[in-house]
């Protein structure tokens, strides 16, 4: 089974082999004294670095549980932001301090951030007073201090378990079915279960946020852009594939700005974005007083059958917690 995630080129194994050395022991030195926090604690994780789906699956989870009566708080790391230590996320905050992905989340839901996701944890506890107080992370399969009562994996189109490790893959840890449910968003949906572990099946859907479905440049700063544009581009009429990728989380500048205006002048300055690239490029353009007219996207995702059963099992799960987790440090 494991020899599926190497690679079958010459030193590639190595290369794999000492990264996942380096891994299991900082999995093994991190986790010696892990513990759970006083609330219920659902880590929607991957085994793959890049886009997996996890922020979309956070906010679905959320919004499942929010209807069944839970008081969902999100908790994530806020990559690419400066804040290191455990902060509540406001509306107002930058982006460069919190990340592009917590001003997301902060739409919806209470949002805190933070390096030690345990520390994170207690923050949004003592400052949620609801006796339905649950946590969920955006991210967090690897943060080992931190024990969650429910693992969720998310992976996309042909699944990590056809991946491989890095560097030659995105495996950023050796797939195990010590976690509770898959979810796969737009692969086959013929696969049912892998190493007994129940998969539920996801598709994306864009929603226009604000702006308009007309023609324009489509900028994107996220780990599969070509999703995206596959998915708006019969939406918006365009005539031809007009488009510009920036990497993931990346930090749009003055420049920047510059030449989507220049590019996108032929629209008459018409832009589509995601909401993940919208937190960052809005400041921006109102700093720049750019004449830009932004179309905001979200990527949301929706089931795929039947996950009825996957919402018992986490529902039945927190129960038991608020039955009988009595303390802060178990």
């Amino acid at each position: 089974m494991k020899k599926r995630f190497y690679s079958s080129f010459y030193g590639g194994r190595q290369l794999q082999n000492t990264y996942r050395l380096i891994q299991e022991l900082d999995e093994l030195l991190r986790s010696r004294k892990a513990k759970y926090v006083a609330h219920p604690t659902i880590c929607v994780g991957n085994f793959q670095a890049g886009g997996t789906g996890k922020t979309p699956a956070t906010l679905w989870l959320a919004q499942e549980l929010k209807k069944r009566g839970y008081a969902p708080s999100i908790i994530l790391r806020g990559h690419k932001g400066r804040r290191k230590k455990a902060h509540y996320v406001k509306r107002t905050d930058h982006p460069n301090l919190v990340g592009d992905e917590a001003l997301i989340h902060t739409l919806h839901f209470p949002t805190y951030i933070g390096r030690n996701r345990t520390a994170v944890c207690e923050l949004a506890i003592d400052m949620n007073e609801q006796l339905n107080h649950i946590l969920i992370l955006d991210d967090g399969l690897q943060h080992y201090p931190l024990r969650t009562d429910i693992k969720l994996v998310c992976t996309k189109g042909r699944g990590f378990w056809n991946d491989q490790f890095l560097p030659f893959g995105r495996l950023r840890q050796l797939p195990h079915n010590h976690i509770d449910a898959i979810l796969l968003v737009g692969g086959d949906e013929n696969y049912r279960n892998w190493e007994g572990v129940p998969i539920y099946h996801f598709k994306h859907f864009p929603t226009l946020v604000s702006g308009k479905k007309e023609p324009g440049l489509m900028v994107s700063g996220i780990a599969d852009p070509q999703k995206f544009y596959n998915d708006i581009f019969p939406l918006i009429g365009n005539n031809t594939f007009d488009s510009w990728p920036f990497p993931d989380h990346h930090k749009f500048n003055a420049a920047n700005l510059r030449r989507i205006e220049s590019k996108s002048t032929i629209y008459n300055y018409r832009v589509h974005c995601t909401a993940k690239d919208a937190v960052k490029l809005i400041p921006l353009i109102e700093a720049e007083i750019s004449p830009i007219k932004l179309s905001v996207w979200d990527l949301e995702i929706q089931p795929v059958g039947d996950v009825q059963p996957l919402l018992d099992v986490i529902v039945a799960k927190m129960e038991e917690v608020f039955d009988n987790r009595t303390s802060k440090q178990v």
